[in-house]
């Protein structure tokens, strides 16, 4: 199988590090991107190999977030900081959803339109779930959507499952191991299924990318200033997501007098989460609202979510009411979390969001997900599940032209 699809490779960044320029080098992505891992040892390698240019690393990574808020933050967390190349890394927390080369495909038409000097990278990694897929010669179906979306737009991309799964078919390396578990000439990949390790699996993963890096620059594809394509017509007919934005809270939305803006200087989870959002709007009783007029086909909220998380009642221009509960499966802690709801006819619309009078039996939910361990947790701190807080750092929207 192969590892690189070349493509129309990466001209305008391999042009200015070998002319000693400055450079800026965006990571997008999941977990895997967020983590020290393969994005810190590219960027070293990198720096190695152009000693005389000036190479910009900029995290973009969010643990936990796929393409459809990629498309949200997109100007935010990578466009502000004028790319000359830009990684991208969602096809783990996409999961192979239909609408991911969508959304993927929205991602790209945003960076064309800001820039068509600017070069992209696609990188998907993989689970142990894909392995048997690897080794009976198939590429996993998310990457295989993004695929067609790199070969619409000219994309290089890199399957970093291949070297990952030919060691395991070799005996090289066992995917998944418990903690402090030793194979002695074996390397450990991760031990969740999903995460590599670090050094040792994301040293896998950046072997195969350099590789990849050098196998672009010998090829020479259109070295030199090269304007990318940005076809008029996107490969997703009537695709909004190139249109999707984040936003502030004020100055869109209409709260309640119960709502409270926090932020880092007096609250301590608005400081833990200062590197998403400058402050937090809190409210915690029943009743507690908000309204936003907007005019698109999408809306979501970009939240801080925990034991304490309550649910909201929904309700789309006037119609019934239904439950959007921001207590999830995962909330036996603090962790940034996000939702859309589902896709509306593009125009004006109407959402209102209020804090339910109704609580989530939330040692169900954790029962339900096969965790003992936090439904233990649920009896031990009642007090902090017994509530129903939400807590919200952005809008998200897709507003195409009507």
């Amino acid at each position: 199988m192969k590892e690189l699809f070349s493509r129309r490779g990466l001209p305008n960044i391999i042009q200015k590090l070998k002319n000693g320029e400055k450079v800026t080098i965006v990571y997008f992505g999941g977990s895997n991107t967020r983590s020290e891992g393969y994005r810190v040892m590219t960027t070293d390698w990198l720096r190695g190999q152009y000693p005389n240019a000036d190479i910009r690393s900029v995290n973009a990574g969010i643990d936990g977030t796929g393409s459809d808020l990629g498309c949200a933050r997109l100007e935010t967390d990578v466009l502000r900081h004028e790319p000359d190349l830009v990684f991208v890394e969602f096809v783990g927390n996409d999961g192979g959803v239909p609408e991911s080369k969508a959304r993927i495909e929205g991602i790209v038409r945003q960076i064309r339109k800001r820039s068509r000097l600017i070069d992209i990278l696609f990188v998907y990694t993989l689970k142990e779930r894909d392995v048997v897929g690897f080794q009976s010669g198939e590429y996993q179906k998310g990457a295989l959507m993004q695929e067609e979306v790199a070969d619409y737009y000219g994309i290089p991309s890199i399957h970093l499952g291949v070297s990952v799964s030919r060691l395991v078919s070799d005996g090289k390396l066992v995917f998944t191991a418990r903690s402090g578990e030793s194979f002695p000439g074996v390397v450990v990949f991760t031990h969740d299924a999903i995460h590599p390790l670090i050094p040792e699996g994301h040293r896998i993963y950046t072997d195969t990318i350099t590789r990849s890096f050098e196998r672009i620059r010998e090829l020479g594809v259109n070295s030199g200033s090269f304007e990318h394509n940005l076809p008029q017509s996107p490969l997703v007919p009537a695709n909004p997501w190139e249109y999707a934005a984040m936003l502030a809270l004020d100055g869109y939305a209409h709260l309640s007098e119960g709502w409270s803006y926090l932020t880092g200087d007096d609250f301590a989870l608005a400081r833990e989460y200062n590197w998403l959002f400058p402050g937090l709007w809190r409210a915690v009783d029943p009743g507690e609202a908000i309204t936003v007029q907007f005019q698109g086909t999408h809306i979501g909220l970009f939240d801080i979510g925990g034991p304490d998380s309550g649910r909201l009642k929904v309700t789309v221009d006037g119609g019934e009411p239904f439950l959007v509960d921001r207590f999830t499966p995962y909330n036996d802690h603090n962790r940034n979390q996000y939702v859309f709801l589902p896709e509306l006819p593009n125009g004006n619309h109407t959402v209102r969001f209020e804090i339910d009078n109704e609580k989530t039996d939330k040692a169900a939910v954790f029962e339900a997900s096969g965790n003992e361990r936090s439904k233990e947790h649920v009896q031990q701190h009642l007090d902090w599940y017994n509530q129903t807080v939400i807590q919200l750092g952005k809008l998200l929207v897709v507003q195409p032209l009507l």
